[in-house]
């Protein structure tokens, strides 16, 4: 898994794995953020934690072997290159109904606020797989989520990510028992 953030959608699949739900396993978590939250989250439960920039991500990942790339909150860009290796192997999952509220700069509480600026009364959760451009590949699932009238950036980001906890480790377990 590829991460730097505060971890809920890590820990949300990881449970799934340890709870049988989702068969799979979490061979490590790579991050370019020493201090975020999933890193704390896999070192509290055994999982290998590996530091990452540019110039070592795919020798990390060629190593690693894995059959599917997770990303979760991570912010960065990848390189080209790694679409040799991993094309159609790499997912994310962005906080809005793609190709809506997408691109570069749309993630995180921006994403919500530019959809309630947009006044639109749907928004949702995208999984898709990663190409090198952002938010530009193919959608594998999505799933809607209502906004409401009142809302703020804060209200519509935790019912937006409870979709995201329930929706990404069923397109995970999905994907994997295509492998």
């Amino acid at each position: 898994m590829l991460s730097a953030g505060r971890g809920s959608n890590f820990l949300n699949i990881i449970n799934r794995i340890a709870d049988g739900s989702l068969p799979a396993e979490c061979c490590s978590l790579l991050s370019y953020n020493e201090n975020c939250g999933a890193m704390e989250i896999a070192k509290q439960n055994f999982i290998p934690t590996r530091l990452i920039s540019d110039t070592n991500l795919i020798p990390t990942l060629l190593q690693d072997a894995p059959d599917l790339i997770v990303m979760s909150g991570y912010m960065r860009k990848l390189p080209e290159e790694i679409f040799v290796y991993f094309e159609n192997k790499i997912i994310n999952i962005h906080p809005s109904l793609l190709p809506s509220f997408g691109g570069k700069g749309c993630f995180g509480i921006h994403t919500h606020e530019k959809v309630l600026a947009a006044g639109v009364k749907i928004t949702g959760v995208t999984v898709h797989y990663v190409t090198k451009d952002y938010d530009a590949g193919k959608i594998i699932a999505q799933s809607a989520v209502p906004v409401f009238d009142g809302d703020t950036p804060h209200s519509l980001a935790d019912r937006v990510l409870q979709e995201e906890h329930a929706l990404y480790w069923k397109v995970i377990r999905d994907l994997l028992n295509l492998f």
